[in-house]
């Protein structure tokens, strides 16, 4: 896990602790929301309307809450819940329900098309011109394409996103990697809306979204979170593999990566708790704007910068994955002078046993973590089984870790504190059909075991499918970079390429990084294929 975090973990309990011993919002819970019945059939495109409150101002606006992947209106009708405090604060309301609310989680065009119908519907009931969003996670990529791309841009005065995953998030991107691909699909983790939120889907919807004239009409500000839920939980977990601070699910780069969003704020917390009132409505009130606002505050500086043309990442973790039937072993290498390995074995059963073997023999069992379903909106893996296993200071050589199991599949992600980082650079994230790609690694001081090249695999991001190779880039060491040259594929997607680098460091002593490079190909017209 990344070192700095370490602090911020500990301090997690007392911060909770103080926010719930000193509330900062009323008490009184709000009358239950008046159900708009617009689909018999499902939730999808139903809406609902909160209590007026006694104190209600027709000089505030109304508030209108987007929930996230795989979420339900309940994210902001729960306990420490936003209508609460919206309700006590003099606010109007409304909700919606989008595609995942009946299961499967539909990508931003689903969701956004039938969202800008309900924007529509909210201004009609209360009789305003414009209304007010509050979108955690998703539910602001959701927004933005209703506004952009389906009309809803002139109901909207300000949007105020939470932890929105603006430039998309890594944690997709696995899920679809030829490491994870068959754990996702025992979970059923792969759908349209995981789908849309890998981060060349994202790079492609920004380039189709962000040069928009609709854009000027709405205020949008941007929250991101740097903490987590605790020790062991799917949050703290997935510190691993996202870049940079994060909240567990999105990136702080991701979360403040509208180019024309205003920062409002960041806090050390979860993605989870970013939606709780007691933590972040003091925050946000003061974002939203009086009914009748019309003039629109400039983004900041740091919302102003553009997008790079290459896509530039680091690696300090190895990855793992596959199907279990009976036995699967892996192995990697390790080098001396690691503060800590982390090592989290993802399953989908309990029954399925994780075993570490050091090189000279000594063997780690997995604690187990169950890492049940909460109200809170679900993180990708976040119902699957965690084996995990912590090692100070490891020794160097050869590692072996044995799964054994029936029916099942895993996904390791071993996370090395204080170790060899593997710095990675390609060409772009988006190409168009024929391209040619480039992508390469350095390795620092270190230099590459060229007697352990390997190719890497080229899989299509697929939903329902397992990940199939579908074609190998062969790479070759130019001074001190391990460098591969490829023609993307010609059918328009999202696609991963998943490889291995061996280093030797001054010592002699070989090491394993794994890099996953995530883009996509489109069609004649920038689009990829749905």
């Amino acid at each position: 896990m990344k070192n700095r975090k370490a602090l911020s973990r500990m301090l997690a309990a007392a911060t909770l602790t103080t926010a719930l011993v000193c509330p900062t919002v009323a008490s009184a819970a709000a009358p239950a929301p008046v159900l708009h019945d617009d689909n018999p059939n499902g939730h999808f495109g139903d809406w609902y309307t909160g209590a007026v409150p006694p104190n209600a101002s027709n000089n505030k606006p109304v508030i209108l809450f987007v929930q996230g992947l795989h979420s339900t209106y309940n994210t902001w009708y729960t306990t420490d819940g936003f209508y609460d405090a919206a309700y006590n604060a003099g606010y109007r309301t409304a909700f919606v329900q989008l595609k995942d609310a009946d299961g499967t989680g539909g990508n931003m065009w689903t969701n956004g098309a039938k969202l800008a119908e309900v924007i529509k519907k909210v201004a009609d009931h209360y009789g305003v011109s414009k209304i007010n969003i509050i979108a955690h996670s998703k539910g602001g990529i959701d927004t933005q394409t209703a506004l952009v791309h389906y009309g809803a841009h002139p109901y909207v005065n300000v949007v105020h996103q939470l932890s929105t995953p603006n430039k998309g998030s890594e944690l997709a991107d696995l899920a679809y990697s030829n490491w994870a691909g068959w754990l996702a699909d025992i979970l059923g983790k792969k759908d349209d809306a995981v789908y849309s939120l890998q981060t060349s889907y994202m790079a492609n919807f920004r380039s189709q979204t962000d040069n928009r004239s609709e854009n000027r009409s709405t205020t949008t500000y941007m929250a991101a979170g740097t903490g987590d839920d605790g020790w062991f939980s799917a949050t703290w977990f997935a510190h691993a593999v996202l870049p940079g601070e994060d909240d567990g699910a999105v990136s702080v780069d991701s979360a403040l990566g509208l180019p024309y969003g205003i920062k409002s704020f960041t806090k050390d917390i979860s993605h989870g708790q970013i939606a709780k009132a007691s933590q972040t409505w003091n925050l946000v009130e003061p974002k939203l704007k009086k009914a009748s606002a019309t003039l629109r505050e400039q983004p900041n500086k740091i919302s102003k910068t553009k997008a790079k043309a290459s896509a530039e990442e680091e690696s300090s973790f190895i990855l793992r994955g596959g199907e279990v039937e009976d036995t699967a072993t892996e192995t990697f290498f390790l080098e001396s002078g690691i503060e800590k390995l982390n090592l989290d074995t993802i399953t989908s059963s309990q029954a399925t046993k994780v075993t570490l073997i050091s090189p000279s023999g000594e063997e780690y069992e997995a604690d187990l973590r169950d890492q049940s379903e909460s109200e809170d909106e679900p993180l990708i893996f976040a119902e699957a089984v965690h084996h995990f296993i912590e090692i100070a200071e490891p020794e160097a050589g050869e590692w072996t870790l044995e799964v054994e199991g029936e029916d099942d599949a895993f996904f390791m992600v071993a996370s090395i504190e204080g170790g060899e980082q593997a710095k990675v650079k390609a060409s772009k994230k988006v190409f168009e059909q024929g391209d040619k790609a480039k992508i390469s690694v350095e390795l620092g001081d270190s230099e590459i075991d060229p007697s352990l090249l390997q190719k890497a695999n080229v899989t299509r991001s697929l939903n329902g499918e397992k990940a199939s190779v579908l074609d190998q880039v062969k790479f070759a060491i130019k001074g001190d970079e391990l460098t591969g040259n490829f023609t993307v594929p010609t059918k328009p997607g999202v696609y991963n390429l998943s490889f291995d680098v061996t280093g030797i460091n001054e010592d002699g002593e070989p090491f394993t990084r794994s890099i996953n490079y995530n883009f996509a190909v489109t069609d004649d017209d920038g689009e990829l294929e749905k």
